[in-house]
């Protein structure tokens, strides 16, 4: 069984076409917040394709209703850094601050196959 390069050392490698990030957000929202939050969140869901994304998911976990995750899929990190330090995202991650308990770091993954 051949070994996995490293994703960005072989991102031609899947027939000539560069492969795309993707960026979580996890909020876990404290009790009897989460409809505020997503009221608050809401103008920022739609958000990333103003800045280069090319798709974008939200959704709540059935297992934890407490637990909302956004993502997005990029071809180009400098988007979503233009996106997460915009003057609105920085407006809506102020709004949403006392209504989710952890801090909220981006987790990068590589998309290897999407339809």
């Amino acid at each position: 069984m051949e070994a996995l390069a490293h994703p960005r050392a072989s991102a031609r490698r899947n027939g000539g076409f560069a492969l795309m990030d993707a960026v979580q957000l996890d909020y876990i929202v404290t009790p009897f917040r989460a409809q505020r939050f997503v009221d608050l969140y809401h103008p920022a869901i739609a958000r990333p394709r103003t800045y280069g994304a090319s798709g974008y998911l939200f959704y709540r976990s059935e297992e934890d209703s407490s637990h909302f995750v956004h993502m997005s899929f990029w071809e180009d990190r400098a988007g979503f850094d233009r996106w997460w330090f915009s003057r609105e995202m920085q407006e809506v991650r102020v709004a949403v601050a006392g209504l989710h308990g952890q801090p909220v770091l981006p987790h990068w993954h590589t998309v290897i196959e999407r339809a």
